[in-house]
């Protein structure tokens, strides 16, 4: 995989996450994994070893316990991965080079200290552009594929601004693409007035790390995220895709604590080409 490495040091690194590629190794999962690649890279950056480091057990928190093992036996578990996100999802993804700085940033995840912001583009206009999203999420006993708001489900919590409304787009470029891309749809111009009521250009800060939350919350509150194969329905995915080829949910800047000075670090990931793409057809609609 190609992989840009968006920032690096001794202990840590950060790279840009492509949409499309799962993050951890799964028995489940069958294609190339960031966990596999970062794996790969340690060992050819140090002949082979993993653990490589010297000096990391300063770097360990003063209270950790082995009731999950060693830092050793975590970061060879783990390969160094820190945190996940979505298949879909693109972005800034934080790796740990050692098992004192993996054990160390695990902390700061679980006691919510790191900083994470994600930009996304949903269906519809809001009524109110700034507010905070207090749901529990938990998978859907319908479809063990997809997750949503429920009563005794975990706790999930992101807040969220809106940065830009757009009213439309032009549909009569969609339809010359639909004619180009998947001539089998049809009545494209009357679906997209039929299916449309603009867009929302939105900046979010999950508090929680819930699998799907982004796209669950948004989803609950009628403003699913543009091109989300799993959440949007498959009548309008066929004409976000038009336009969006990918769903637009961007993991935009992570800061995180230096394990060694205790500093804040704070990196932002560009967004792609695909989905500032997408942007520009909205702005010249």
């Amino acid at each position: 995989m190609d992989i840009s490495i968006l920032y690096q040091d001794e202990n840590v690194a950060v790279i840009m996450k492509p949409a499309g590629v799962v993050v951890n190794n799964a028995e489940t999962v069958n294609t190339p994994t960031i966990q596999e690649w970062w794996v790969d890279h340690l060992k050819a950056e140090h002949g082979g070893n993993m653990l490589f480091a010297q000096n990391w057990e300063k770097l360990v928190p003063p209270d950790f316990t082995s009731e999950f093992g060693t830092p050793q036996e975590i970061f060879t578990q783990r390969g160094g991965i820190v945190h996940r996100l979505d298949k879909e999802t693109s972005g800034a993804l934080l790796l740990a080079k050692n098992p004192g700085s993996l054990v160390n940033l695990l902390v700061q995840f679980r006691q919510r200290t790191t900083q994470k912001k994600y930009l996304c583009l949903v269906h519809g206009k809001f009524k109110i552009l700034e507010d905070t999203v207090s749901l529990p999420i938990s998978r859907s006993p319908a479809n063990r594929t997809r997750y949503q708001v429920i009563a005794d489900g975990r706790t999930a919590e992101t807040s969220y601004k809106v940065l830009s409304y757009f009213p439309g787009l032009n549909a009569e470029t969609l339809v010359l693409r639909a004619k180009q891309l998947r001539p089998e749809l049809t009545h494209v111009k009357q679906k997209v007035e039929n299916r449309y009521q603009g867009f929302s250009l939105v900046e979010c800060w999950p508090k929680t790390g819930r699998t799907h939350q982004i796209r669950v919350h948004f989803t609950h509150l009628h403003h699913p995220l543009v091109s989300d194969p799993t959440y949007v329905g498959a009548k309008r995915l066929n004409l976000d895709q038009l336009w969006c080829s990918r769903l637009f949910l961007h993991a935009l800047t992570l800061g995180w604590s230096d394990p060694v000075t205790g500093e804040l670090r704070t990196i932002e990931a560009p967004l792609p080409p695909e989905l500032e793409e997408a942007l520009t057809f909205l702005k010249e609609a």
